[in-house]
């Protein structure tokens, strides 16, 4: 063996399992044992009783929306790694062809990558749509249509909203393909609407009253109809309105299926951003919701209603994020992948709202089948690529961005103290995190899933 990690817990989506021992050979894992199998190694690693788990697949992220693209893929797979992600989902936007672009985005991940990265395909142009199928042949499996965004709200970041026409012509087009429709719920009139009724105020909570829970159920509704009568599986992302569980538990009944992602910080910020000392810093969209919902959420972790757990992380620099201070017109979102693991940890396991093995599930087994990339990722069995965390569960820290990897910062949680630290981060057999410091391994990383 190249490396033996002995001393160990291992935490699959079933099962913790103590006293085992994984044997990594080149870039797989060779086995996985209880107990000791004599044998030589390059590298011993002693877990010291902790737990092992399957490397997170964080299947939603954005690279190079408001920094450049390969500055971003550098500092960004850094910060995953600091926090136990080691493969990272891109969601490809670009204006003309995406296909074209599909071998720049593997180059560049071979190139300055430190953990392996996979890809969505966003959808917002006609050409988009008749890509489809070639993109779909080369490997990429999820196809994004923003049902937000008309207008120029996001027209700095390239990203362009489309109408329910669009839509029902690209769901027809990612069945025809084999692939999956990934949307973002918000009703652009509503929010228009709303958005008239706050814009006299500049402070969080009008920010999100300007985007209520509605917005996200009625797009959420119609994107279920239509991909029902269409027939195409449909994944709902950074699900935060509580109504839309209720929605979907309808559809699903009837057998079609839809996948639900939510991200931490829908599951611990509330619309008055209660506990942050500067709320404007978790500026989103869709907006954060009342405490209801987040109670809502967790209930459908526990009972297995939500299926994936993602960041949809965006670095920006704070100076940048902040702009002229008015909240109509600051950067949305901030990297959250060092902090994720830790949250989830802190306010889902020690708090009693999930276990380790539901952590396993949502971060790394789910959205590695959902997006075709298990067996090979998602889990520790032999022959599943190395990719695993050890995780110290009574480690406490307090969150510092000046700590982290990423370009990013500031966080939100800046002072927060969590309990529930990755100590170790390895990316197919690679340690790419030992304590808290990343290592240089720019270049490590490989585009999964697309050839």
């Amino acid at each position: 063996m190249d490396t033996i990690i002995t001393n160990g817990k291992l935490v699959t989506p079933w099962a913790t399992i103590e006293g085992v021992t994984i044997g990594v050979e080149g870039e797989k894992v060779a086995y996985v044992s209880r107990g000791d199998i004599p044998s030589t190694a390059q590298n011993v690693i002693d877990a010291h009783g902790n737990y092992i788990l399957p490397g997170i697949v964080d299947c939603h992220t954005h690279f190079g929306a408001f920094l450049p693209y390969e500055a971003d893929v550098m500092s960004e797979t850094r910060a995953a790694a600091a926090g136990g992600v080691t493969t990272v989902f891109h969601v490809i936007l670009e204006q003309k062809s995406v296909f074209e672009r599909i071998s720049y985005y593997v180059e560049t991940t071979k190139r300055l990558a430190t953990v392996d990265m996979c890809f969505w395909a966003a959808c917002m142009t006609e050409q988009h749509l008749e890509e489809i199928g070639k993109c779909r042949e080369r490997g990429l499996r999820g196809f994004k249509f923003f049902m937000a965004y008309k207008g120029d709200e996001m027209k700095k970041v390239g990203i362009f909203g489309i109408d329910l026409s669009y839509l029902f012509r690209g769901m027809e087009k990612v069945r025809d393909a084999g692939g999956l429709v990934i949307i973002h719920a918000e009703n652009y009139e509503l929010l228009k609407l709303h958005r008239q009724r706050h814009d006299q105020e500049n402070d969080f909570r009008a920010f999100c009253r300007s985007r209520p829970p509605l917005c996200e159920e009625i797009d959420a509704d119609s994107a279920c109809r239509m991909a029902e009568k269409i027939g195409v599986p449909l994944y709902i992302v950074h699900v935060g309105a509580g109504g839309v569980l209720d929605i979907v538990k309808g559809f699903r009944v009837r057998g079609n299926p839809v996948y639900l992602e939510t991200s931490p910080r829908y599951l611990m910020i509330d619309h008055n951003g209660t506990g942050i000392a500067r709320p404007v810093l978790a500026l989103t969209t869709p907006a954060y919701r009342p405490p209801h919902d987040i109670k809502r959420l967790w209930k459908g972790i526990h009972e297995s209603e939500i299926d994936c757990i993602a960041t949809d992380s965006s670095a920006n620099h704070l100076k940048e994020k902040l702009g002229d201070g008015t909240v109509w017109r600051m950067q949305l979102s901030w990297q959250e992948m060092p902090t994720a693991l830790p949250m989830l940890l802190t306010a889902g396991v020690h708090a009693g709202r999930m276990t380790l093995n539901q952590v396993v599930r949502l971060t790394s087994y789910q959205p590695a089948t959902i997006f075709g990339l298990y067996p090979h990722k998602g889990g520790l069995q032999p022959g599943a690529d190395a990719d695993l965390i050890i995780v110290d569960l009574e480690k406490t820290q307090k969150v510092d961005a000046a700590l982290s990897p990423s370009s990013c910062d500031y966080t939100p949680y800046e002072g927060w103290e969590l309990k529930g630290w990755p100590v170790l981060t390895m990316v197919r057999g690679k340690v790419v995190m030992e304590d808290g410091k990343v290592k240089d391994a720019s270049g490590w990383g490989r585009a999964v899933g697309v050839s």
